[in-house]
């Protein structure tokens, strides 16, 4: 019996998951990136992260606020923390119609997702 619950339970865990990963629709685009990301402060935790028009954007990060730049690549936002790296760390960007789902290296990396604040 404890098999059968145990195979019944991950059954359902898989499931929940798959449906979980549907609900986020790749972003594609700049125009379509622009139109629902630019200029909403999206939180983590107490993470803090802000896309500027022109190529800017702001995050907050443990109290300290970094600057930095994004550019569209390839259907990727490619954006490099001024204090942190030269490197361009080029993120997947999802959208479920509440929040943001971010996986990092091209959407080979850790993922987090992001809750848009409240207007």
């Amino acid at each position: 019996m404890p098999k059968t619950l145990f195979s019944t339970t991950l059954a359902l865990m898989l499931l929940t998951t798959s449906a979980l990963a549907q609900d986020f629709d790749r972003i594609d685009s700049e125009p379509e990136f622009r139109a629902l990301a630019l200029d909403k402060t999206l939180y983590l935790g107490d993470t803090q992260v802000t896309v500027h028009d022109k190529g800017a954007m702001t995050v907050v990060f443990k109290g300290k606020e970094i600057t930095g730049t994004w550019q569209w690549e390839d259907g990727f936002f490619c954006r490099i923390l001024k204090s942190y790296s030269t490197k361009a760390d080029c993120q997947l960007w999802e959208y479920d119609g509440t929040d943001f789902r971010i996986a990092r290296d091209k959407g080979n990396g850790q993922a987090f997702v992001y809750t848009v604040q409240p207007e």
